[in-house]
């Protein structure tokens, strides 16, 4: 908005009120002596059309949005720390609530004894990089009886903090949908206020009048785990009998559930450049497919159906310098050139892919 304000343009006009009798060529008393202010006005402007974007949430920075949206009654969700299932061996080995353990980089505190040798360890650091299942389980220190240590399941996945993109898209969908006396806006805003509830599809009248279904997603925009949903339930409907106890309006009789994953096995007949194989570029197909996916869960809130296209798939491959050609591309054993629809209470996860 300020843009035309630079300092050639403000000398131009303090110059111009200059009498015509006064000297104002380069190096002369007056140009030099305004100068300094010219430049002044010019970061001044500047810095106004800075404050001018910070007034308006579309070009808000991070800091000012979570003002903005906050005043909406729309928060940043904050990371949360990933909530592991270890395996310790024997069952019987002395392993204490506070005890600590390393898996790669992150140190995890038992936080839980969840019985016959299985425990729950949390994360020190909050994120996604706590879900980690793949790497060692290391005790800090050493623990009498101790023999084996395997991670086996997430228990609640650790999640980054928001990102600026997202909590802008939650900000304008606050104005498109009226959240109001229970209806499906409602039931959706306040399910996806929740940590670890990336997404929600309400069902009215499913099994009968007064009856709700709630579909939700967890991290990572994949199923919820089992102790997301019991929260989710306890916080919307625990007595599920109508009665108003907890969000749900009187009569409203709500059931919490999440979805299911549909593994995405993929069939490829590839003609690969001289001297390529598959073993070139599984790795990184299986990357670049694994994030065409999450990108379909993403969109699962606001779509009736996620479709996987084989275009996509091709594309991916043509990408990469090993691969000549795509002559066929079959998912989950369907006809080549196929599309694959997923069902709206269903999102596709990765499966086995072989090219």
């Amino acid at each position: 908005m300020f843009e035309e304000n630079t300092f050639e343009s403000l000398m131009d006009d303090m110059l111009s009120q200059v009498s015509d009798d006064m000297d104002t060529r380069e190096g002369s008393v007056i140009r030099d002596a305004i100068a300094p202010m010219a430049l002044e006005n010019e970061q001044v402007y500047s810095d106004l059309g800075l404050v001018l974007d910070e007034c308006f949430a579309d070009t808000a920075s991070y800091y000012c949005l979570v003002k903005r949206a906050a005043e909406r009654g729309v928060f940043v969700r904050e990371g949360t720390a990933a909530v592991l299932k270890i395996k310790c061996a024997p069952a019987d080995a002395t392993v204490e609530v506070g005890n600590e353990f390393t898996i790669g980089d992150l140190i995890y505190t038992v936080s839980e004894n969840l019985t016959n040798g299985f425990y729950a360890i949390t994360c020190n650091e909050i994120g996604e990089a706590g879900n980690d299942l793949t790497n060692d389980v290391i005790p800090v220190n050493d623990i009498e009886g101790l023999e084996s240590v395997t991670a086996t399941e997430i228990i609640t996945a650790g999640t980054d903090d928001e990102d600026e993109e997202s909590l802008r898209k939650r900000y304008f969908d606050s104005f498109i949908n009226v959240a109001f006396g229970g209806n499906k806006a409602e039931y959706r805003q306040k399910a996806d206020e929740f940590e670890n509830v990336y997404g929600c599809k309400v069902y009215p009248v499913w099994n009968g009048g007064g009856t709700v279904k709630l579909k939700i997603l967890g991290a990572d925009y994949k199923a919820a785990s089992s102790s997301v949903v019991a929260k989710i339930q306890q916080a919307f409907d625990p007595t599920q009998d109508g009665g108003g106890v907890g969000i749900a309006p009187i009569d409203h009789i709500v059931t919490v559930d999440t979805v299911a994953e549909i593994p995405i096995n993929v069939t490829l007949t590839i003609a690969y450049v001289q001297g390529y194989s598959w073993a070139d570029i599984s790795d990184r197909f299986a990357t670049a497919f694994e994030e065409y996916l999450l990108e379909l869960r993403k969109a699962w809130e606001n779509s009736e159906s996620l479709i996987v296209r084989v275009g996509r798939i091709e594309s991916i491959l043509l990408d990469f310098e090993a691969v000549d050609n795509v002559s066929s591309v079959s998912i989950n054993s369907g006809a080549s050139g196929a599309n694959y629809t997923v069902a709206g209470d269903k999102v596709p996860v990765g499966g086995v892919y072989n090219g």
